[in-house]
């Protein structure tokens, strides 16, 4: 049976650097199974800008290539939020980890200002448009983040969520959306290679009509094998 993690256990697992609070371990012939001789630039799983992204970087850019207000779900450290920052977008993220979103800043070299309102520790970075929201992504309005967004870039991020949570999942990343904003969705598939019980859970198309098939119209884009695994990205729109 799956066994949906609590916002204390994903706490828990950026502050011991990827630790499951559950203590399972995913077992895979190169899942971050670096040798001695190994860089990390060699680790196919290492942290990167997703290449994905930067293939479909068009979907989510406006009329003529003009940049986007595009918001990054359970962002966590993820490289992609500097990477779309560069590229002229701007960027607004969430994650329920303050300790996360501090490191990522920390870590790239970004000075930022910080500030609270109505439950959410807010980082801007100086210099770039990129502001992050530590806090519980349920109570996120785009009233909290000035307003609605033009784009969203999820990756792993609806896979990770609780079983039990989806729908609500759903109805908070459509309040974030504007009319004609564009929702790509990146899920890894992991079939029988799956042997955890916790996230990140795996997402067919079926699952993607009952969550999102109410107010939504999805497609398929693209896929590519991801080291044991197989990456698919769906586009997502209000109907």
């Amino acid at each position: 049976m799956d066994r949906d993690w609590s916002i204390d256990d994903w706490n828990k697992w950026w502050e011991s650097a990827g630790g499951r609070p559950d203590g399972e371990v995913i077992e895979s012939s190169h899942h971050h199974d670096t040798t001695d001789e190994q860089t990390e630039e060699e680790d196919i799983y290492a942290p990167t800008v997703s290449e994905m992204l930067k293939k479909h970087k068009s979907l989510i850019s406006g009329d003529a290539g003009s940049s986007s207000r595009v918001f990054l779900t359970f962002c966590g450290k993820s490289l992609d939020l500097k990477w779309l920052a560069d590229e002229g977008f701007d960027v607004v993220g969430n994650d329920c980890s303050d300790f996360a979103l501090k490191s990522f800043l920390e870590e790239q070299g970004l000075e930022y200002d910080t500030s609270k309102s109505e439950g959410f520790t807010i980082y801007k970075a100086k210099n770039t448009k990129l502001a992050l929201y530590a806090g519980n992504f349920f109570e996120l309005t785009g009233e909290k983040t000035g307003g609605k967004f033009d784009a969203v870039w999820d990756t792993g991020s609806f896979q990770s969520v609780g079983v039990t949570d989806r729908a609500t999942y759903a109805r908070a990343v459509s309040g974030l959306m504007k009319q004609g904003c564009k929702y790509l969705l990146s899920v890894t598939q992991f079939k029988e290679l799956r042997t955890w019980t916790g996230p990140p859970y795996e997402i067919s198309e079926e699952i993607l009509d009952e969550v999102f098939g109410g107010n939504m119209k999805w497609e398929f884009v693209d896929q590519a094998p991801w080291g044991d695994y197989m990456e698919k990205i769906y586009l997502l729109q209000l109907k």
